[in-house]
């Protein structure tokens, strides 16, 4: 389901989905200048015999950084992959429980991730811990970045968690469906359809 075409949700998830997606952005824009640094490395080695160091550890930052800032938005968005196989098998109900159960295993999984990460960054600052690179860049500042990245994506999944409790708590099983459900084949098909229809509208509205 693309971004475009995610229904409406409580104002919470609203918020959280606009800042999400944010820093979705900044995430993949510190990624694109960590490729293209490498491929400044590549021409400078090949044609100058030249580097300028430490290319592939920030390269490896950025990456780790950009990929946590994603997580939130890839939640929320139902970005993320999910083998629905078994789940489609069951009725609605059945659903929104295993959709619930997964939420519920998400925030134990993060919660245990941000809490030891949390642990490696105090290491890291007590320590004064710093990259063996010749750039010497101080751990605690971009584990600092991953650690607010994966906080962030705990935050999102724990209120996405308590709004489809809620919705639990009033029996409404669609909601649940709507904020955490796998789309099936035909919803899919549909947004991206439609996606494909408003990306053309914006290049013909773009043609001179």
């Amino acid at each position: 389901m693309t971004a475009r075409n995610i229904p409406a949700s409580p104002v919470p998830l609203s918020g959280l989905r606009a800042v999400s997606r944010f820093v979705l952005l900044a995430g993949g824009f510190l990624i694109v200048i960590a490729a293209g640094l490498i491929v400044v490395e590549i021409v400078l080695r090949q044609v100058f015999s030249h580097s300028l160091g430490g290319v592939d550890e920030l390269a490896g930052f950025a990456l780790a950084v950009g990929t946590a800032w994603s997580f939130g938005a890839v939640l929320l968005d139902k970005a993320h992959v999910r083998i629905d196989t078994v789940y489609a098998r069951f009725g609605e109900r059945g659903r929104a429980l295993l959709d619930i159960a997964s939420l519920a295993g998400t925030v134990l999984f993060m919660s245990t991730m941000v809490y030891f990460a949390t642990e490696v960054l105090i290491t890291s600052l007590r320590f004064g811990a710093s990259s063996q690179s010749s750039l010497a860049i101080p751990k605690a500042v971009p584990q600092a970045l991953w650690l607010a990245g994966l906080g962030w994506f705990l935050l999102v999944a724990v209120v996405l968690l308590a709004c489809c409790l809620m919705a639990l708590l009033r029996g409404d099983w669609k909601q649940i469906g709507r904020l955490a459900g796998a789309p099936d084949i035909q919803q899919e098909l549909s947004a991206e359809i439609a996606d494909t229809v408003h990306r053309n509208a914006d290049q013909k509205a773009a043609l001179p």
